[in-house]
């Protein structure tokens, strides 16, 4: 079984990836602000939700907008309340009139993906358009999303650059990661393999799996940095354990094939069982390629102990 190309074959695969779980976000957090002073907002930060109920419920009727979003927040999840996805919608639009940019957001992440509203993408954007020109940075990201990928909106490469960007520059992962992947990539925008590193660094450094993935690949290859198998290895396996299936293939590929790294049997398994779990074909190959030259059999993943050392 061969490596994955480089840097296609993940990458693109990646980039549709990344648009779909971006508009299926689970609950971002709230702001702080100065109306974090009420006790209602007080025992919802300290995570106290059904304490914090009656006191958001009472703040939220007299208008204070942060207890609305924060309402609306323990509706959609189910904290302290009993999950209604109406009632979540009702509070955050009361909160989202009043110009707060967290609850445009959230009310925009309801219409993208149908809960308590008919899903409606472009009600999506408006939403997420008002949230992005206040300088919110998720919300930046996902109205970059949505010109990237023609949804809600006519696709336009060059708003969707400039909405990532936006993001990218305040610290925002997912922004750096997708807008860094399309760099990397060279099809949808020109191909910048130095300004790919940067924004892949800094997203990996903050603990985005596909980040740390894409950037194994990229010291493995030697493109867009020196190529550093140490890196790569130690990339790899930080989105690995995270779960990032592409890296849980590509490193038990390379434990299997012996490149870069010791040939590890052991350890190519591990990860490609898991992979394999998941549902990856690419891993399911190789484990047939492996069964084919060892008779003994591939232990079920969950009978499996981590490995020592950095696993």
């Amino acid at each position: 079984m061969a490596l994955p190309s480089f840097p296609s074959s993940p990458f693109i695969k990646w980039l549709s990836r990344l648009a779909l779980v971006c508009f299926i976000l689970p609950a971002m957090p709230i702001p702080a602000g100065a109306e974090d002073r009420s006790e209602g907002v007080k025992l919802y930060y300290n995570q106290q939700y059904k304490k914090a109920a009656p006191f958001l419920m009472k703040e939220a009727k007299k208008g204070n907008a942060k207890a609305q979003v924060c309402l609306g927040m323990m509706y959609q999840e189910g904290l302290g309340l009993k999950q209604n996805y109406m009632l979540a919608r009702r509070w955050y639009e009361k909160s989202a009139k009043k110009n707060r940019a967290d609850a445009q957001t959230f009310l925009g992440m309801l219409y993208s993906q149908g809960l308590g509203v008919a899903k409606d993408f472009e009600k999506a954007k408006y939403w997420f358009d008002k949230a992005a020109g206040q300088g919110f940075a998720p919300a930046q990201t996902l109205v970059g999303l949505m010109y990237a990928k023609g949804v809600g909106t006519a696709k336009n490469m060059s708003q969707a650059e400039k909405w990532l960007r936006l993001a990218a520059k305040q610290g925002e992962p997912d922004a750096q990661t997708y807008l860094g992947l399309l760099y990397l990539d060279g099809t949808e925008l020109p191909q910048d393999v130095g300004e790919a590193a940067r924004l892949l660094k800094e997203a990996a450094v903050k603990g985005d799996p596909n980040a740390q993935s894409a950037l194994g690949m990229m010291y493995f290859s030697g493109k867009g940095v020196d190529q550093d198998m140490n890196e790569s290895e130690k990339w790899l396996e930080k989105a690995a354990i995270a779960g990032n299936v592409d890296a849980q293939t590509f490193l038990g590929n390379l434990y299997y094939k012996g490149i870069g790294v010791a040939k590890d049997d052991t350890r190519a398994r591990y990860w490609l069982q898991k992979a394999a779990i998941a549902g990856d074909p690419d891993a399911q190959a190789t484990l047939n390629d492996m069964l084919k030259d060892d008779a003994a059999p591939v232990l079920p993943f969950e009978d499996k102990k981590p490995l020592s050392g950095s696993l």
